[in-house]
């Protein structure tokens, strides 16, 4: 079950095995930065730069008419970063990535897009996780993963959910550790003002979807109150975006 932060490890200590895991969860890998984007339909480009150091990620954009709002998310390791740009409503939206819930056998990843209104506000408009494990001994654990693309007309972000549960090994059984896995697709529907937006919470929901689903109207009620442009660890907790595995 995942703790908050508890009994953590920098990474200096970490063990080979547990450096190359670590490595695997930071993927996607970073984009090289500055690079240009285009924060409305037919506009000019201007620059995204990015900087991490011990107080997290900063994002900020440079050029002719740069909109002066500064993005700040936490970054316990370091390993915040910008890993896409997609087009949506004509637009670049920026992906970016930072450290959730970690601790031993527990690390997550939460992405934020952000992009700018119609009338020029710069905000963030969706967290999501990105990835997400909690692992047990004997090879038990949990897994989430949420891959989110633009749909063909652009007006919806497609969240792609999976999440997998494996029981333990330990005593071998016949047949392998016990495995469940559900999978679902949710649109984040944005129209140009204000955050993006899910449909409602399914009616009896399984309980995995369910946790991710009521994290996710906490989050969509907290960025509709007004323009956000920084991400504090208490926000984190306070939003349940890193209760997502807890059963």
């Amino acid at each position: 079950m995942p703790t908050r932060r508890a009994l953590l490890a920098l990474p200096a200590f970490l063990s080979p095995q547990a450096a190359r895991a670590d490595q695997a969860a930071r993927n996607p890998p970073a984009l090289p930065l500055p690079r240009p984007v285009r924060l409305q339909p037919g506009a000019a480009p201007l620059m995204l730069h990015a900087t991490v150091d011990d107080r997290g990620l900063e994002l900020h954009f440079a050029g002719t008419g740069a909109p002066s709002a500064r993005f700040r998310f936490p970054s316990w390791y370091g390993y915040a970063r910008v890993f896409a740009i997609r087009r949506l409503r004509g637009r670049d939206i920026v992906f970016a990535c930072f450290e959730g819930n970690t601790g031993t056998g527990v690390y997550q990843e939460i992405q934020a897009a952000i992009g700018q209104e119609d009338d020029g506000t710069m905000r963030i408009l969706a967290l999501e996780t990105l990835h997400s494990r909690s692992n047990g001994p004997c090879d038990s654990g949990i897994w989430l993963t949420i891959r989110a693309e633009p749909r063909a007309d652009g007006s919806a972000l497609q969240l792609d959910q999976v999440w997998r549960r494996q029981g333990s090994s330990c005593p071998p059984r016949p047949g392998g550790p016990a495995r469940s896995r559900l999978a679902w697709s949710t649109p984040l529907a944005w129209s140009g003002r204000g955050p993006m937006h899910a449909p409602p919470t399914m009616a009896g929901a399984p309980h995995a979807r369910a946790l991710v689903e009521a994290s996710r109207a906490k989050v969509m009620a907290w960025l509709g109150a007004a323009p956000r442009t920084e991400v504090t660890q208490a926000n984190i907790e306070a939003l349940d975006l890193i209760e997502v595995l807890e059963s």
